[in-house]
């Protein structure tokens, strides 16, 4: 399996790497005390180690950043898709939903920023359904005026449902071999110094 090329948004390689300091809880080993989330912002999966008695559930919403954590302690490791446990995978799709209907006012940003992966090829046309004729209403608009939420970029464009849109694209970056990660951060780029 090759890794796909990092064209994030918001990355640029060689600087600082993505960091999620919030994450969703996606499973729970109770006998070993560890739990597998996924961050609310590059969608990191990822493993830490549970506090003693800490009260957590599934898609409960944790802080991992630097600092004082309340639920979790020592990070153990980046993930990919395929390791995450069964019931995770379960709830990969409803929390990438609620993650991108939370976060309206920073994905919203991604139909404002996004850019050209190659001369032929814009990151907005990887969202399923977005082609070029859609491409350049997207552009123009923007030009106008920031979007400010997904109703505006519905409104201003003709897309039907943008968080839909992004929620998809980034399940298929999650689950699948992309060619081009531009919502999720892959292991593959955390991992980099790592080895």
């Amino acid at each position: 399996m090759k890794p796909g090329v990092a064209k994030m948004w918001r990355y640029v390689p060689g600087r600082r790497k993505p960091h999620d300091s919030w994450a969703y809880i996606l499973y729970i080993d109770e006998a070993r005390r560890r739990v597998q989330l996924i961050g609310d912002r590059y969608f990191i999966i990822m493993e830490f180690i549970l506090k003693p008695n800490a009260q957590v559930s599934p898609m409960k919403k944790v802080y991992v950043g630097k600092g004082p954590r309340q639920e979790v302690s020592k990070f153990l490791r980046y993930m990919s898709y395929d390791e995450l446990a069964p019931s995770g995978r379960m709830l990969l799709e409803p929390v990438v939903a609620k993650i991108i209907q939370e976060g309206e006012q920073f994905f919203v940003n991604f139909f404002n920023e996004s850019v050209p992966i190659t001369p032929r090829l814009h990151q907005l046309e990887l969202l399923p359904g977005v082609g070029k004729k859609t491409l350049m209403k997207i552009l123009e608009e923007r030009s106008k005026k920031p979007f400010v939420s997904y109703s505006d970029v519905a409104e201003r464009t003709g897309l039907k449902d943008p968080a839909d849109l992004l929620a998809r694209r980034a399940l298929e970056e999650l689950t699948g071999n992309e060619k081009y990660y531009i919502l999720v951060a892959p292991k593959s780029i955390l991992e980099e110094d790592l080895i």
